[in-house]
């Protein structure tokens, strides 16, 4: 007897209820996850996340999945990121055993799904979508939570222009806001084993050295997907699979302005210091870079990196304040 397939799973939970959610439609089918449009007994629609039957039983992708909504719920309860996290409604285990999120229906596309689209976007569209992930990093960043997974397809960009973070499910967390909900149990995370997306990985990320792993990991994440965008290529090129992860751990990146030569100056000099090799001699926190993608936007030069291309600052030290 054939196995049932991932739609005729899905389409058989349409009608029923998860939580306080009934499902009336699919909306789409991922790696992990079916997407149902719910809604409550006062009309209220959501985004409900169901993880995949078959991955249930695998602990570490159960721990994964419903770490996410209570990351994502305590940032945005904690100042100016409503707009740059989606909000979640609901996350727990519904009556059948099924591990489920509610989440606010999200009207627009991930910036993967753009990039499929268009090839490579414009400098004004890439900076305004790193300023954007950057306002979101500078307060996860400062309660110890790495998201260890940035990238184009962990990005949505709303109809209304406004970009979410998504997916902080295999996030390492230090420590949470005072007052939010305790989190699921941890995931183990093993020294050795890289865990992440390898196009985006910094390379301590690719040699597994999870202990090492903090907000300039998330950096060089930021910065590689910014190189996807401008450039048109990934940061090792066409390399895959066990390939991939042995470039991402040995090899640095090629500055941007190699790749893509019409990139102006300035904005390629931002990008090449996010990517540095070592973390050390990338931006020392969200902050200083977030300073620097504002003052492109502002058509002013990057303080920082002109400081540092100038030799008046090393690259990963702190600026002065």
């Amino acid at each position: 007897m054939m196995s049932e397939s991932d739609e005729e799973i899905a389409a058989r939970r349409i009608g029923t209820s998860v939580g306080t959610w009934t499902l009336e439609r699919l909306l789409g089918i991922g790696g992990m996850a079916s997407v149902f449009l719910g809604r409550r007994p006062d009309g209220y629609v959501a985004a409900i996340k169901i993880l995949h039957p078959y991955l249930q039983d695998i602990s570490e992708l159960r721990k994964r999945f419903l770490r996410e909504g209570p990351i994502g719920s305590a940032l945005a309860a904690v100042g100016p990121l409503c707009e740059g996290l989606p909000a979640v409604y609901e996350s727990g285990v519904s009556e059948d055993g099924a591990a489920f999120m509610a989440m606010e229906l999200l009207d627009g596309e991930t910036v993967f799904e753009r990039m499929a689209r268009k090839g490579v976007l414009s400098v004004d569209e890439v900076l305004r979508i790193a300023h954007k992930v950057l306002d979101v990093l500078v307060v996860a960043h400062a309660f110890g939570i790495v998201h260890r997974d940035l990238k184009p397809e962990n990005l949505h960009n709303g109809r209304d222009g406004r970009i979410k973070v998504l997916d902080f499910g295999i996030a390492r967390v230090d420590t949470l806001p005072e007052g939010t909900a305790e989190l699921p149990e941890k995931t183990a995370t093993k020294t050795g084993v890289a865990i992440g997306s390898y196009e985006y990985m910094a390379p301590e990320q690719a040699m597994g050295k999870n202990q090492e792993l903090d907000g300039r990991t998330d950096l060089f994440a930021l910065g590689a997907t910014m190189f996807r965008l401008l450039g048109g290529r990934y940061v090792h090129g066409d390399a895959e699979n066990a390939l991939l992860l042995v470039a991402a751990a040995t090899r640095p990146a090629p500055p941007l302005a190699t790749i893509a030569p019409h990139i102006p100056a300035p904005v390629c000099r931002v990008v090449d210091i996010a990517l540095a090799f070592h973390k050390e001699a990338r931006y020392p926190d969200a902050a200083t870079m977030r300073f620097d993608v504002y003052s492109l936007r502002a058509g002013k030069t990057p303080p920082y990196a002109t400081a540092v291309a100038e030799g008046r600052i090393r690259a990963g030290d702190r600026p002065p304040r």
